[in-house]
């Protein structure tokens, strides 16, 4: 019985870890867009999966990356391990630990540090900086399985092959090499999948025209985890269990060099085929006048219009990723000159003026300009647009289901904290948007700081935890979709969005006060092709160039000519477009200095 109950904890186990895993893989050949229920058989989502021009050069760039930091990281790891081994020498003990260390130190801390080392000695952060940091952690991953393989060697043999007449060298090449050489293998194929697998590291220290697929997939997040993303995960998956099971099988073998001449050999083809299939597919004019950097939200952007950009003014774009404001500000002062343009909130846009991070934009080289309309310039984060362009803006809005929720009973912010709502809501994890909303049903301004104010809102938070069943910026759309969830308070964009995917969705504009965002595009200080950055800011606000941005990511638009363009039932949703008497009531976030503490305090308390 105690046997059978083992296998039984153990299965239950299994189960927990890799049923997660099971789903995202069936999912991947659902027919439905969402991970809700199952509709059908299809191969869609891989095909679009290969028809993503931006997954695709994550893709090569990770390739890239990972291939290069392996062999380095090989290289200094498999000597490192034998000097270790054979020799003892004052410090040894020393030195080993801080080889040791990238196994303990936290990714974040690791990632932190080598940000503000490439910083301040003007290494640009890019695919050089990647390959350094992936070479910093992978080579103790090499060191330690090496180091695994020489436990039990026979000094013996090399002594007798010195004996022979062999120098060092060749001693190490034909004797050492063969006899350590599935350790050096196994901690090459471990090595490249950490290189291939890293987010938080390669998050820091990235820069442009080198995202790479784990980062691409992080910031894909902006419309919510797609089938699309599901099999680009089962791919990874599955190329990752095949490196893991070989690399298992090599530690347990004995090579010879004609051996590993063979396996590295068959290696290179096999990756060399894929490279070139996926660089081929990814694959440029080559002559190229100019490029720009452009950092940009992920899915903000359809690359059709990058291509058309390119094709019309023969430069080549450059389109690197970002999931939230606070990562583009770290890299923006980290490396800001890499960038040619990016695009920033509201409040973002005051920090990077007050910074100095950005620098003033030639609003006579933007003949477009006079498309955009007057609702959306001379904002109070930026008076006169001398630093920023509007691009694209939000409204937060309440959406629920009508079937659970009856028609009235939400008119404001206020009715998100009734008694009949219980563990029902998902609100936007933001902790400026969350306490913004606290204020306004308080009757203060979202960018309130007093703290009389805060205090109050910290104990309103208090009180609303218990409606909340959980807190996502990432596709808060889909728990309202699937029925986890009776109430969201999201983007006007996602609530429209879950109305496609389910009929019973509705929405309010709170009584209180829209929550009003802007994005726009800035140009940092330093920026390498001013010219080019601004032409791409005028041909964006092409109105056709614009409508077609706005098809394919239904957020508002401020360009007032591409109205004409744009889908009439798009331009009727009210959770995309407001009346003008809601966003002449509505309000965007500002800078508040040091008092965003406050904030941060408030924030911890109330989610703990």
């Amino acid at each position: 019985m105690k046997k059978g109950a083992k296998y039984v904890y153990a299965f239950l186990i299994f189960m927990f870890l890799y049923i997660p895993i099971m789903v995202l893989i069936a999912f991947s050949f659902n027919k439905s867009k969402l991970n809700v229920m199952w509709t059908g058989f299809t191969f869609d989502w891989y095909k679009s999966l290969f028809s993503n021009v931006g997954i695709l050069e994550a893709v090569k760039n990770s390739f890239e990356v990972a291939v290069i930091s392996t062999i380095i990281s090989v290289i200094i790891g498999t000597l490192a391990a034998i000097g270790l081994y054979r020799y003892n020498f004052k410090g040894k003990k020393l030195l080993d630990t801080v080889l040791y260390l990238p196994l303990v130190i936290p990714e974040i801390v690791m990632g932190i540090s080598l940000l503000a080392f490439f910083s301040l000695i003007n290494v640009p952060l890019g695919k050089i900086s990647l390959v350094i940091a992936h070479v910093t952690f992978s080579i103790a991953y090499v060191i330690a399985v090496v180091k695994t393989r020489l436990d039990g060697f026979d000094k013996s043999v090399e002594e007798a092959a010195m004996d022979l007449g062999a120098n060092p060298f060749k001693t190490l090449i034909y004797v050492t090499l063969p006899i350590i050489m599935p350790g050096v293998i196994a901690g090459g194929l471990l090595a490249f999948t950490l290189s291939l697998d890293d987010v938080i590291i390669s998050f820091f220290v990235s820069g442009p025209n080198s995202t790479t697929l784990p980062l691409k997939v992080f910031s894909m997040v902006k419309f919510g985890v797609t089938p699309e993303i599901n099999a680009l995960s089962t791919i990874i998956l599955i190329f990752t269990v095949i490196i893991l099971i070989l690399s298992a099988k090599l530690t347990k073998i004995h090579l010879t060099m004609k051996r590993v001449g063979i396996i590295l050999i068959t290696m290179f083809i096999l990756v060399g085929s894929l490279g070139y299939g996926i660089f081929g597919m990814t694959k440029v004019q080559a002559k190229t006048q100019e490029e720009l950097n452009v950092f940009n939200w992920s899915e903000y952007l359809p690359p059709e219009v990058i291509e058309k950009f390119e094709k019309t003014y023969n430069i080549k774009v450059n389109y690197s990723t970002f999931s939230s404001n606070e990562e583009m500000l770290a890299k923006l002062m980290a490396g800001g000159g890499d960038y040619d343009i990016a695009v920033a909130s509201d409040f973002m846009v005051e920090i990077l003026k007050k910074q100095e991070l950005i620098q003033e934009i030639n609003k006579n080289d933007i003949s477009n300009m006079s498309n955009l309309s007057e609702d959306f310039l001379n904002l109070p984060f930026d008076k006169g647009n001398n630093y920023s362009i509007p691009y694209m803006w939000l409204a937060g809005i309440i959406g629920y289901d009508k079937t659970k929720v009856k028609l009235g009973e939400i008119t404001g912010y206020a009715d998100l904290w009734k008694s009949d709502f219980k563990n029902s809501i998902t609100l936007l994890d933001d902790e400026r948007v969350i306490i913004g909303i606290t204020l306004k049903k308080l009757g203060y301004s979202i960018n309130e700081t007093d703290p009389i104010a805060l205090e109050k809102a910290r104990e309103e938070l208090k009180k609303l935890q218990t409606n909340v069943k959980s807190y996502d910026s990432d596709s808060p759309k889909t728990s309202l979709i699937n029925g986890e969830s009776k109430i969201i308070f999201a983007w006007g964009a996602e609530a429209s969005l879950a109305k496609r995917e389910n009929k019973n969705i509705e929405y309010v504009i709170p009584k209180e006060g829209l929550f009003l965002q802007q994005d726009n595009f800035v140009i940092p200080k330093g920026a390498k092709n001013t010219k080019a950055a601004e032409k791409f800011i005028d041909f964006i606000l092409q109105p056709e160039i614009s409508a077609e941005i706005s098809k394919k990511f239904p957020y508002g638009n401020p360009n007032k000519e591409a109205y004409k363009y744009i889908d009439k039932k798009i331009m009727e949703d009210k959770a995309v477009y407001p009346d003008n008497i809601y966003l002449k009531r509505g309000e965007y976030l500002k800078d508040i200095g040091d008092k965003v503490k406050d904030f941060d305090e408030i924030w911890s308390k109330v989610k703990q």
